[in-house]
C-alpha cells in the first residue's frame, strides 16, 4: 500500500508538476514523508514562478522555494565535500587501493561460487573499480571478463547492452544473454525507470577467487586484532 501511494505521489511530481501541499491535499500524505520522497524532485523554476503568481496570497510557492534553496545549499556542500575528498584521494597508495578492493568483494561479491567471483551492483562505477583492481592486483586480463545483465521489460534491452558495454569498455562476446524480469508492483519502483538494471561481473579462475576470499580474511583478522 504504502508502495502504491508513493509511486502516485512521484507521478503528481514528475507528470503534473504539483507543490507539497497539492500533493498532501490530494492524497493526504503528510508533508514531512513528501519531503523524504520528494526530495531529489524539485519544481522547476518556471513552476515556481507559476505557483508565486496563483497563490500571491498563500505560502504554498514560498515553500516551494524555501525548499529548492535548501536543496542547493545541501548540494553545494556535498560538492565542496566532494573536491575535499577528491584532492585527498588523488595520491591514494597501491596498498589503499587493494584494501579498498577487498572491502568492496566483502561487501557485494559473491562468496559461495567456487571457482569464480561474481559482483553484482547497479553502479557502473563499482564494476569499472572491480575490474580495475583485479586486472592491477591479480593478473587477468579484461578478456577475461564477463557481464550478465538483469533488466526490466520496459528497457529498451539492447540499449541498455550496448550502455554497459561501453561503460565497462567490454566486447559484445563479453556479454551474456539478460535476464529480462516482469514488471510487478511489489518489484518496480517509479524512479527505477530511469536506471540501467543491475549487472554482475564475473571473472573465472579458481585461484584467484582463492587468493581473493584468503586475502580478505587475513585482512579483516589483522583489523580486529588491532596489529
Amino acid at each position: 500500500m504504502r508502495h502504491e501511494l508513493k509511486q502516485k505521489v512521484l507521478e503528481l511530481r514528475l507528470k503534473k508538476q504539483m507543490s507539497y501541499k497539492a500533493i498532501s491535499d490530494q492524497l493526504s500524505v503528510p508533508k514531512s514523508t513528501l519531503s523524504e520522497w520528494l526530495r531529489n524532485y524539485p519544481l522547476s523554476r518556471e513552476r515556481m514562478l507559476e505557483l508565486k503568481r496563483i497563490n500571491l496570497k498563500n505560502n504554498e510557492a514560498k515553500i516551494e522555494i524555501f525548499r529548492e534553496s535548501m536543496r542547493k545549499k545541501k548540494e553545494k556542500r556535498e560538492q565542496e565535500l566532494y573536491n575535499k575528498y577528491f584532492e585527498n584521494f588523488r595520491n591514494l597508495s597501491s596498498e589503499s587501493f587493494f584494501m579498498a578492493g577487498l572491502m568492496l568483494y566483502q561487501a557485494e561479491g559473491t562468496k559461495k561460487a567456487p571457482a569464480k567471483l561474481v559482483l553484482a551492483n547497479t553502479d557502473s562505477r563499482m564494476h569499472k573499480f572491480f575490474i580495475k583492481w583485479i586486472t592491477n592486483f591479480f593478473n587477468v586480463s579484461k578478456e577475461k571478463f564477463k557481464i550478465h545483465l538483469q533488466l526490466y521489460e520496459n528497457m529498451d534491452i539492447e540499449k541498455e547492452i550496448k550502455f554497459w558495454q561501453n561503460e565497462l569498455g567490454l566486447k559484445r562476446n563479453q556479454v551474456y544473454k539478460p535476464f529480462v524480469r516482469k514488471l510487478t508492483k511489489a518489484s518496480f519502483s517509479y524512479q527505477e525507470s530511469f536506471r540501467h538494471g543491475t549487472c554482475q561481473t564475473i571473472v573465472s579462475g579458481s585461484e584467484t577467487r582463492q587468493e581473493v576470499m584468503a586475502a580478505i580474511k587475513a585482512y579483516l583478522d589483522v583489523c580486529i586484532e588491532g596489529v
